[in-house]
């Protein structure tokens, strides 16, 4: 992407190329869009329910959750 675009762009389009991450134990990561602003979502599948654990706004947030190591693209 050239670098001369709005710095809100090139967040939103790297957030249409993303996937959802999985991690062990039901840990989801997600780009999501909340309040006009993208964030990452962070979630854990617990039997058939799906429960929010945090609303990230960068990768270093997501890394106090989950371990990034860990997580793989599905």
């Amino acid at each position: 992407m050239p670098e001369w675009l709005p710095q809100t762009y090139l967040t939103l389009r790297s957030l249409d190329l993303m996937s959802i991450w999985q991690g062990p134990d039901g840990i989801e990561v997600e780009a999501v869009v909340l309040h006009d602003l993208p964030c990452l979502r962070v979630t854990r599948r617990v039997g058939d329910r799906q429960v929010l654990l945090a609303y990230c706004t960068d990768v270093r947030e997501v890394g106090e959750h989950v371990d990034l190591a860990e997580l793989v693209a599905s």
